[in-house]
């Protein structure tokens, strides 16, 4: 084959598995052609943020009707399934503090939207994978709702919730826990709180500890003080506005008032402002006693409750508005009424027809992140879950944990409970690769995971991934160096596992995430179809890079630019879908140009074989000068997609800068 159509296939959006001598039409990427039925073999998917991704009736909000509206641009991806974030109602935008797992957000849309949805993906050979979260619930969850109600409640026992944390850990009362960590337990006022009926306020301003004392009364109700220049109100219940006190004496302020609250009361000394101006109790001691003074805060002030209540603890790792659940022994955690109430809810969604589950948080379900009880757990929602699949669909269930640990060895176990998990360290050790631009030790690294991976798990499935919705962006990692990043596409796509790639990584898009000084938001940008302005961003609520919302990164300009990011994605994800040694291929070291060959530093080069014997040489040349590879073992005259600028001459390949290149064997 002569150097001028090898250069044209680095440039060209086409890709072939066979020994063609021209571009095939079906693959002309400017229309995003749709796939043929069953030539999606790659088990690529897609992340997808649904609050962010596509907005149908221009509420500034994404919505189920949106994501079927781009369901042919994911087809043209190559995709065939999708990741949603957490579609239930939730305390915040991000969904991962669920206050319902079986119904849907309705700002996503209806039952019947989320119905309409799994049907059409499916129509186009793309399955849907649901985000669960069992490690906690969200604050606002009935279960945690119905908890406060009393020690004796239902869900009481739910979850970790205790009036000496420390010493019930110690006594063996929480089997999910190990020592006690007080950054992860949490105030919670357990009992009957609220009040109805009239009431006397007298608020003691004078002296360094404020004061409020509440008592019944049988006294007139009043009015809110018309006086202006008092500036003393009470906030209780759900009314609109505060209510201004009256004078009593120089520094006491008193009123009578009929109040009907679920909650208690909060002192303010402005009528408009919060901040300094909220006086509550402190952490703590927020259980009002009629007739009692109580010191009042502003300083971290609590709401202060009235009713029959104490204040006791509740365990959160991931914060006070996250109470995690509490599922007893590993051996008996599937007969623990929390586990069985959730996979309930996992079965509504298997029967509405969805393909499986994304697995939020797994290390952290049992307080052992390396211990044997969270795979153990696992396994028991797997087959749990597994069983009610199987009935409907006669297959096995897809699950993918989050296990984040950025350790191979301490992967590997996880691999007993789930057929995937997340393999981070793909990110960790590619992004070295091509910041280092040293690629000799990757083809053995990667191996070295999959056979850790595969002596817990014969079938076990690495999820490779870039960066996801926790992440900083490859982009901004890689300094938005395009080469680099359509590089990384490519490696992606051609290294043995199933991919995953994240709504709008395909785009080029950056952002720094809260633990590299961002925010998470800004790693969650909304995707830009055509106009920034009609992206769905309000969710975001304006943390968004403004330089990120412009038409010129949108999917219609990259779609018709053939040096874009998004095209280089569209072609390597063609050649994954229907070259079979890239879809389902193992990788293998080359002979010649692996970890040992220190003067070909910058390439990283494997074999990928089926199991149907199929096998492809995959090239990669990670430096930014051009390197000579001397290739007479292998076949060189099937070339099946390539990158950058890529030529061959009597059994030797030249890959340029950031270079790659497939030939099929």
């Amino acid at each position: 084959m002569n150097r001028l159509f090898l250069f044209l296939l680095a440039v060209l959006p086409f890709v072939s598995c066979d020994n063609k001598a021209q571009p095939d039409p079906e693959v002309t990427l400017y229309e995003f052609p749709s796939y043929k039925d069953g030539e999606k073999k790659g088990n690529i998917s897609y992340q997808l943020l649904v609050y962010s991704f596509a907005d149908s009736n221009a509420d500034g909000i994404g919505d189920f009707q949106g994501i079927i509206s781009k369901l042919d641009y994911l087809d043209a991806m190559g995709v065939s399934a999708l990741w949603l974030s957490p579609v239930h109602p939730s305390d915040s935008y991000h969904g991962y503090d669920v206050q319902d797992y079986a119904h849907v957000n309705p700002d996503f849309g209806s039952e019947s939207d989320f119905k309409a949805l799994v049907e059409a993906a499916h129509k186009k050979g793309i399955k849907i994978y649901l985000d669960y979260v069992l490690n906690h619930t969200g604050k606002g969850n009935q279960w945690f709702l119905d908890a406060q109600k009393s020690t004796d409640a239902s869900t009481f026992g739910w979850y970790h919730i205790s009036a000496n944390p420390a010493a019930d850990i110690a006594g063996g009362k929480f089997p999910m826990l190990g020592a006690y960590n007080a950054k992860e337990w949490h105030n919670v006022t357990i009992g009957e709180i609220g009040y109805k009926g009239r009431l006397h306020f007298e608020v003691d301003w004078g002296g360094d500890i404020k004061t409020l004392t509440v008592s019944p009364s049988s006294d007139p109700a009043q009015a809110s003080n018309p006086d202006t220049s008092v500036q003393m109100y009470l906030w209780y219940g759900s009314i609109a506005t505060p209510v201004r006190l009256y004078r009593k004496t120089e520094s006491v302020y008193e009123i009578t008032l009929d109040v009907d609250t679920n909650w208690g009361v909060l002192v303010r000394t402005s009528e408009t402002e919060w901040g300094q101006h909220k006086w509550g109790a402190p952490a703590g001691a927020n259980v009002l006693t009629l007739g009692k003074p109580l010191a009042l805060s502003n300083s971290d002030s609590q709401d202060i409750i009235f009713g029959r209540a104490t204040t006791m603890k509740f365990q959160g790792a991931f914060g006070s508005w996250m109470p995690d659940l509490n599922y007893g022994a590993v051996a008996t955690c599937s007969q623990s009424e929390p586990f069985k109430a959730l996979a309930a809810t996992a079965d509504k969604w298997i029967n509405l027809g969805v393909d499986g589950f994304r697995l939020d948080a797994v290390k952290h379900i049992y307080s052992s992140e390396t211990g044997p009880e969270n795979p153990e757990f696992l396994k028991q929602w797997y087959d749990r879950c597994n069983e009610t699949f199987r009935n409907r669909n006669g297959r096995d269930i897809y699950m993918v944990g989050e296990a984040w640990l950025n350790d191979a060895e301490k992967l590997a176990p996880y691999y007993k409970g789930l057929t995937a998990c997340f393999e981070f360290d793909f990110w960790e050790r590619l992004k070295w690769v091509l910041q280092n631009r040293t690629g000799r030790y990757l083809a053995k690294d990667l191996i070295g995971y999959r056979i850790k991976y595969r002596a817990e798990r014969p079938d076990a499935i690495a999820a490779t991934i870039l960066t996801n919705h926790d992440q900083t962006r490859a982009a901004t990692t890689l300094n938005r160096n395009l080469d680099k990043l359509k590089q990384a596409a490519a490696i992606l796509m051609t290294a043995e596992g199933e991919p995953y790639i994240y709504q709008g990584e395909e785009l080029g898009y950056w952002g720094k995430d809260y633990d590299d000084g961002g925010a998470d938001e800004l790693v969650r940008t909304p995707m830009i179809w055509d106009k920034a302005s009609r992206a769905a961003a309000k969710y975001l609520n304006g943390k968004i890079d403004l330089n990120l919302m412009t038409d010129e990164i949108s999917v219609a300009r990259q779609k018709e630019d053939s040096a874009s990011l998004l095209r280089t994605y569209l072609a390597w994800t063609r050649a994954r879908n229907t070259c079979p040694a890239l879809a389902s291929g193992k990788m293998s070291a080359h002979g010649i140009y692996n970890d040992g060959n220190a003067a070909y530093n910058s390439v990283a080069a494997w074999y990928m074989t089926a199991p149907t014997g199929e096998k492809s040489l995959v090239l990669h040349n990670v430096g930014s000068q051009s390197v000579t590879l001397n290739l007479t073992a292998d076949k060189l005259d099937n070339p099946v997609v390539s990158l950058g600028e890529v030529s061959v001459s009597e059994g030797a390949v030249t890959l340029g800068g950031n270079s790659s290149v497939v030939y099929n064997q």
